[in-house]
């Protein structure tokens, strides 16, 4: 089963907040949102495959259909509770997958910085080539060296303006990563080998709220073009940050999400 922890609301809430974190990352970057979110909601924060604490079968192929099956055993504990599930980035395509695939009924889908796959063959054959490639810097060369790389990808490059504490905390975050776990997610479950969600996302009926950067062109368009497939979707963009939203303005992230799930409550 795959690592998770649980943290009661403090009001007899019975709204559960599920939070799936990105690559290179695990569910402790949503640490420092815990103390504010539990006041209101249950939180729930799952180590995905190849992350954190997880301790997924090396021998397992950990495509989406795999995961969507271990987020079910651990989400079937909370059957009492009304589910809204968070995902950032990969997170949120594994969040996009289990609201179309998933056997626990979603009252709310949270999609933070994030899309619904890749649509031409060509360019998905391309990214699974660079999946590949990202993988065997992992496990040839390293993972300071791969982390070196990650950081300075243009998605990433709002994240120089973090205080130097914060930059520091996310980058011993991806530093306590396993590499040859994180080379296997990226193989299995990597933004190539993702299954073409879009043709699907029109038949989503959940209450689904899309937050994007403003520094994040690639991803702002997505998201505008998520809201324009799923019928019961909105978009809000925040203000003067990039990709990482729930790290570079956590008080407007908090904020945003918990006006969703009281708007939920109170429908």
């Amino acid at each position: 089963m795959l690592h998770y922890n649980f943290f009661k609301s403090q009001n007899d809430s019975k709204q559960l907040l599920v939070m799936l974190h990105g690559f290179i990352s695990d569910s402790t970057t949503y640490d420092s949102h815990i103390e504010q979110l539990r006041q209101h909601v249950n939180v729930l924060t799952i180590d995905l495959p190849g992350h954190g604490q997880d301790t997924s079968d090396m021998s397992d192929t950990w495509d989406f259909p795999y995961i969507a099956h271990a987020l079910d055993e651990v989400l079937s504990q909370y059957h009492m509770y009304d589910v809204y599930l968070l995902g950032y980035s990969m997170g949120g395509r594994v969040a996009l997958y289990y609201a179309l695939n998933g056997s626990v009924a979603l009252r709310g889908l949270l999609l933070e910085s994030t899309s619904a796959g890749i649509q031409s063959e060509a360019d998905k054959v391309e990214r699974v080539q660079v999946d590949a490639a990202r993988a065997k810097v992992l496990e040839i060369a390293g993972l300071e060296i791969f982390v070196n790389d990650w950081e300075k990808l243009p998605l990433f490059r709002s994240q120089y303006e973090l205080d130097a504490e914060v930059r520091k905390a996310i980058r011993a975050n991806r530093m306590s990563q396993n590499p040859v776990r994180l080379a296997k997610a990226l193989r299995d479950y990597g933004t190539g080998n993702m299954p073409n969600l879009w043709p699907q996302v029109s038949s989503l009926r959940v209450r689904t709220l899309i937050l994007t950067g403003e520094k994040d062109e690639k991803f702002v368009q997505i998201g505008q073009k998520l809201k324009e497939e799923i019928p019961n979707s909105r978009t809000v963009q925040v203000s003067d940050v990039g990709h990482t939203i729930h790290v570079e303005d956590s008080t407007e992230f908090d904020t945003i999400i918990l006006g969703f799930l009281k708007e939920e409550q109170n429908d």
